[in-house]
């Protein structure tokens, strides 16, 4: 095991997926490892090759942690997830605290609505619920829903009280069920 075959392992993953420094890293050692269990091989020397690998192909430009972050971010949002479960997502990928906070003090006012709408569509809560008597009967288990989620009690009450027939698209914020009562 050399440094060219950990370099391949490093572009090819870098070419398939979108990754953060500290994700390019993890994969290396992991890789190090599972060949030296299979092999025999000590893993200390191709582990001390590692940060030099990641340092290069950060300064190539196949790596960038606040694109990386971007991208992320915005999946999530689309998904319907939460400030709380985003910030996790991004420090689990090994982000800095600076790129974190950078990232979500870029997000447009409204996100965490929209986010919150998202996910009151794909799971039926409140005005999505087809039966008005089991959307009265699931009150608290929607808004028990949204909390599990990360969003705040004042958002899910917005969103799993908003009438049946909102007068606009749920995303957007000037509608009038989205107001805090």
């Amino acid at each position: 095991m050399d440094r060219a075959w950990l370099v391949e392992r490093a572009l090819r993953y870098v070419a398939r997926w979108e990754s953060s420094a500290v994700g390019v890293a993890r994969l290396l050692e992991r890789k190090v490892h599972e060949r030296c269990a299979r092999t025999g091989e000590s893993p200390e020397a191709p582990l001390e090759l590692v940060p030099g690998i990641v340092r290069e192909v950060v300064e190539r430009g196949y790596v960038d942690d606040r694109r990386f972050a971007t991208t992320l971010l915005a999946r999530l949002r689309r998904e319907g997830r939460s400030v709380a479960q985003i910030r996790a997502r991004l420090a689990s990928k090994g982000l800095a605290e600076e790129i974190l906070e950078e990232q979500l003090d870029a997000e447009e006012a409204g996100s965490e609505r929209r986010a919150a709408w998202q996910l009151a569509k794909r799971r039926r809560l409140g005005p999505f619920c087809p039966d008005p008597e089991e959307r009265r009967r699931s009150r608290e288990r929607h808004l028990a829903v949204l909390g599990r989620q990360g969003f705040d009690r004042d958002v899910a009450v917005a969103i799993v009280d908003a009438p049946e027939s909102p007068s606009s698209e749920p995303a957007s914020l000037e509608s009038p069920c989205l107001e805090s009562p």
